[in-house]
Order: C-alpha cells, then structure tokens, then sequence
C-alpha cells in the first residue's frame, strides 16, 4: 500500500522543464512550490538547487513516515527486527531465554531483513534443507532433528506474536512438520559417574557440582526443577519434596519421596547452611544467593578430566530412569516419577503422593 502514490506530481508539465518532478512555479510568487499528493507548500527560496534540496528532504520524510506504517499494518517489518523484540519483550520471561539467543543465531543468519510479510510455509522448509548439511557437518547426523526443530519452534513461535502484534494475518510456520529426531541412548555407568564427580571435587570452581548431580540422579527430574528447589519446599521430617502442580503438558510429579542418600545430602546441606549462617532460600544456589540456571561449563570441564566423552546432564536423568527399570520397576511406576511423555497418554494422573514414589526411589540409594 502506498499512502502518497510514489509522490505523483500535479499538473502539467511545460516543455523544456528544468525543475524535477514535484517542483512548480506559480505567477504570483518568485518562489518555488512543492506540489506533491496532498502536499503543497512553498519552499521559500528563489534558487532551484536549495528548492530541490527541501523537495528530497520532503520526500524522504514522506518515505520514512510510509514505512512507519507500513510497519504497524504488517507490511514491513523485517525478520530480524521481529526477532530483536521477541528477545527482548518475549525471551526474557521463559526459562529457555539462554536457548533462545543460541536457537536465533542461525534464523538471523539466514532471513536477515527479509520482510515478514513476505515469508511463506516453503520458505521455511527451504531453511530446514539449508541447516541440514551445516548442523550434521558440525554435530553428527544424530543431532540434526532436535537442533534445526529447536530453531524452527523459536521461528514458529515469533511468528505467533507478530500475529499477536499486528504486523501479520498468518503464521506461515504454523504447520511446519517438524525433523525426525533420533533418540539420544547413552547411557552413564556407575563408574563414569563417579569419576565425574571425584574429579568435581579435586577442582575449586566444581565443589557445588557433586550435591547438585547426586540430587538430579536421586530425584530423576529435570535439572530446572533441582536448580530452582527451594528450602519451603524440602520435609525432611516427612521425607518428601513438594514441587507444586504439575503443567498440562507434561505429566509431572507434584511431591517425591527423598530416598536415604538425598536425606543425607540435603541434612548435610541445611546444617553447613545453617552453620555458615548463609541466607537464601535455594537448596542450591551461587554466593550471590541466585539459583543456577545451569552448570554446563563445569560439567563439561569435569567430564573431559575424567575422561568421559560424550554425556550431557540430561543423560544423568536417563540413568536415574534406566537404573530403576533394571531394578525391576514398570515404565509406569517410572514415568510416575520421571513425567516421562511417551506413556503420558495412557495414564492419567492429577496428584502424586511422595509414598508413590517411596520404593522405587529408594531402590537408586541401594547398591
């Protein structure tokens, strides 16, 4: 939509014209005219080259202002403007805030100022095709699914808002379907994981660590809910771990029981706290007081001195959630715990008592 029709000149223009287009002569005045669209105005000079000067400055201006409008009607936002706003009205508020900055890096890359507008469902397709080769090249082939589905997911989802914010009438990544994901296998020995954490305890900026793994591997939850357990949420007098209701989405426990060793870490931890006269209300948290949103950089320097290759936080969860299978344990009395989604749907489940989890968490303490 143009709001002034390419700044279309009035009247007729005389032969051999020397003023541009825009640019008129009345005869009750010396001075030149501007008389564009619904514009016209004297530009209060006599001189033909400062009459032009005004008239571009004009011009511009009248450009800058259509793009304004285009831009709150959703003509012509650019990509990476979208993205600058989502990041920074958006991204702030979700937990994957970190994960948002790394998973836009790639779209930014590649839709650059492209104008949102203008984006359509095979667009998004011809990105996935243009990230396969660069993620397999740099990550294996096994990782390619999850990490272009995480970029195309923030894609989607920004698209989503600039609906919401008026800048588009469609999604055009609404109904991507997304990469096969390859399912990650590996598996911590016992010995891998006690080398990890012998070695986090050698080293000055890891001496959080062990606690902080030992909880994930005797809870089997998700590192969000550790790192951000607080000490109201913690009976060691019952023996249980109140989380609070669980989402919709994922089938999660509200409370777990704490098995023999999680007692004894957590006792431990309260009385050092309360020795040392340290005030916060996070079970695990920095000098500062704050949680840890993440403690991937001392894992991963900890497992490359124990000469363990190949293992995230996320596979210490795996292992909690393996071990009690090989202890005899049914998929469901473990996805009870653990939230595990692909059998969410043959269970139904509003609360969980700590005494529900009781036996089989108490199997992890039991060598």
């Amino acid at each position: 939509m143009l709001l002034y029709n390419n700044f279309a000149p009035m009247g007729r223009r005389k032969k051999g014209y020397r003023a541009p287009e825009g640019l008129i002569k009345r005869s009750d005045s010396p001075n030149w005219f501007i008389k564009m669209g619904p514009i016209y105005k004297s530009t209060k000079t006599t001189d033909l080259t400062k009459a032009t000067i005004i008239l571009r400055e004009v011009q511009k201006r009248l450009l800058e202002r259509q793009d304004k409008a285009r831009e709150i009607l959703g003509e012509s936002i650019p990509f990476s403007k979208l993205i600058a706003r989502y990041l920074d009205e958006i991204s702030p508020g979700k937990r994957s805030h970190k994960s948002d900055l790394t998973n836009s890096k790639y779209p930014l890359k590649y839709f650059g100022d492209r104008r949102i507008d203008n984006l359509a469902p095979k667009d998004i397709y011809k990105y996935q095709e243009w990230r396969k080769d660069q993620v397999s090249s740099r990550k294996g082939r096994a990782v390619v699914g999850a990490t272009i589905n995480r970029e195309v997911a923030l894609i989607r989802h920004a698209l989503k808002k600039a609906v919401r914010w008026g800048y588009i009438d469609r999604n055009p990544a609404k109904s991507i379907e997304g990469l096969k994901e390859t399912k990650r296998t590996r598996y911590i020995t016992d010995e891998e994981f006690e080398a990890i954490k012998n070695v986090a305890r050698s080293v000055r900026e890891a001496q959080h660590l062990p606690c902080i793994l030992d909880a994930l591997y005797h809870t089997a939850q998700r590192s969000g809910r550790i790192f951000t357990l607080k000490w109201p949420q913690v009976d060691l007098k019952e023996r249980r771990i109140r989380f609070g209701e669980g989402s919709d989405t994922k089938k999660v426990p509200d409370e777990i029981w704490v098995n023999q060793p999680l007692f004894e870490i957590l006792s431990r931890l309260k009385a050092e706290r309360s020795l040392q006269k340290i005030v916060g209300q996070y079970v695990f948290q920095k000098r500062d007081g704050t949680p840890y949103r993440s403690i991937k950089t001392t894992w991963n320097k900890c497992c490359r001195k124990a000469g363990v290759v190949n293992v995230h936080i996320h596979d210490i969860r795996h292992k909690a959630i393996t071990d009690m299978g090989k202890r005899g344990y049914s998929l469901q009395e473990i996805a009870k715990i653990a939230g595990h989604s692909q059998i969410s749907t043959t269970m139904r489940y509003t609360h969980l008592r700590a005494e529900d989890t009781r036996e089989a968490l108490e199997s992890l303490g039991r060598k």
